[in-house]
């Protein structure tokens, strides 16, 4: 068959002209003539256009040279690919979380009546010091207020101070321990006070009651040197042991076997607690310690945040998230310290032949579990953490929907004004909520899905 030198030249320029249309000619096509073939060609190039995506079809009006360079370009910047999560921390809250709170206080004030009784201070119920507690409190809040109203100067700080280290019933701060302290020596010191006046009048012949106020002010005295600070110091002992060894038996069902399981899930992650009391799993010998690697409390640390972060603010004082911030980030300080030291640890464990080290592959995560919307949702999300909020059935006897409610749960001590606040925080905390569980067995999946979230964003 003869081809036209036109035919020729018309195939060879349609062919270029297709390479930078993304239409590559094959062997089956037939071209029967020159305007059947333009016909045919134009139609696919037509298609092709259309089905390109708008990438393609941006590079398609471009020249050889400039497609040729964008290639270069690309394959000289690869696209770096993303990390996955890994659990690198999981924080607990405690009270009300792995266990209610409720019952394990009602079986520490018993051991406080207990301890108080082998001591002699007889007839003094375990209600007592949740009661003296909530007078000591109010006193301390009165007196701040009053500071706060006179003078905010380092002098009046120092001034109150010095007055709580001559008067033990006036605390400088409204931690629990502090207060649950001055409300053990108050009940002493009233017990005190009552047997040297009863013993006065019976002495004089008389009735307590016409005992005169000077000998009333001097029975006082007498009541207060005779208190001493080690005999109230060991019934706060016997009061915050068993609060822990009530704390082991009243843990949630599925507390240890759900650790367990994202222990196993997730190795290496480093298990802490975050409390605002005087809980500590490290004192759970039985149960909970062997899980957790370390704790910070907001009591036992604020010493500690004072130095680092200028933290002056007692809990109860703190009225947004932001203020619950440094627990946390000491949390997290810890918690990454440790993840560096086991990491370490395990580096060095290895050959150096082994190879590259599979963790390089993967972005450290943190999460957070807690009962309360306002300290453990509002606090941890504020500084960086993944939130899992514990609302579990009503049976399970947690206590933290009752304040989110403006209801005060009996074992608290606060103010009706910080009681607002605490709700005012929790409503605000509720769009920081990453996920809700209703009971603890549903945390691992949970944990998983979160991470499992933010690999597909």
């Amino acid at each position: 068959m003869r081809v036209h030198s036109a035919a020729i030249a018309l195939v060879a320029s349609l062919s270029l002209a297709s390479t930078t249309h993304g239409f590559v000619p094959t062997s089956s096509h037939v071209v029967p003539s020159s305007s059947s073939c333009v016909a045919t060609i134009a139609r696919n190039n037509h298609h092709q256009q259309r089905r390109l995506p708008n990438r393609l079809l941006l590079r398609s009006t471009t020249s050889p040279s400039s497609s040729s360079s964008s290639s270069a370009a690309a394959a000289s910047s690869p696209t770096k690919k993303k990390k996955k999560k890994k659990l690198g921390l999981i924080t607990f809250d405690l009270d009300d979380t792995l266990y209610p709170i409720a019952p394990v206080l009602d079986e520490a004030n018993a051991a406080f009546s207990t301890s108080m009784s082998n001591f002699g201070y007889t007839d003094i119920e375990p209600s007592d010091i949740v009661e003296t507690g909530k007078e000591i409190r109010a006193a301390v809040e009165s007196d701040n207020d009053a500071n706060d109203a006179s003078s905010s100067s380092a002098a009046a700080v120092a001034a109150t101070a010095a007055a709580a280290s001559v008067d033990p019933l006036k605390p400088t701060t409204v931690n629990h321990k502090e207060i649950r302290m001055a409300a053990i020596r108050k009940e002493m010191e009233d017990f005190i006070l009552e047997t040297k006046l009863r013993q006065t009048a019976e002495d004089w012949a008389t009735e307590v009651e016409s005992l005169t106020s000077p000998v009333r002010k001097s029975a006082e005295k007498w009541a207060r040197t005779t208190v001493h600070s080690s005999v109230v110091q060991a019934v706060y002992n016997a009061w915050e042991m068993e609060r822990h060894h009530a704390a082991e038996r009243h843990l949630f069902p599925d507390a240890i076997s759900t650790i367990k399981r994202i222990q196993e899930d997730h190795p290496n992650v480093i298990v802490g607690a975050v409390t605002d009391g005087s809980a500590n799993p490290m004192l759970m010998v039985f149960s909970l310690m062997p899980l957790f690697d370390f704790t910070v409390s907001w009591e036992d640390d604020l010493d500690k945040a004072r130095l680092m972060e200028n933290v002056f603010q007692e809990l109860d004082a703190v009225d947004q998230s932001d203020g619950l911030g440094w627990i946390y980030r000491l949390a997290v300080q810890k918690g990454k310290e440790m993840s560096n030291l086991t990491e370490e640890i395990k580096k060095k464990g290895k050959r150096e032949d082994s190879g590259t080290d599979d963790d390089e592959d993967f972005e450290w995560c943190w999460v957070h579990v807690g009962d309360d919307l306002a300290y453990d949702v509002g606090g941890a999300a504020t500084t960086g953490a993944k939130t899992v909020l514990v609302d579990l059935a009503p049976e399970y006897g947690q206590t933290a929907r009752l304040r989110r409610e403006g209801k005060r749960p009996a074992w608290t001590t606060e103010t009706e004004e910080q009681l607002e606040n605490h709700r005012e925080m929790c409503m605000n905390a509720l769009e920081k909520v990453d996920a809700t569980i209703t009971h603890l067995g549903q945390l691992p999946e949970a944990i998983n899905e979160l991470l499992k979230g933010d690999d597909e964003e």
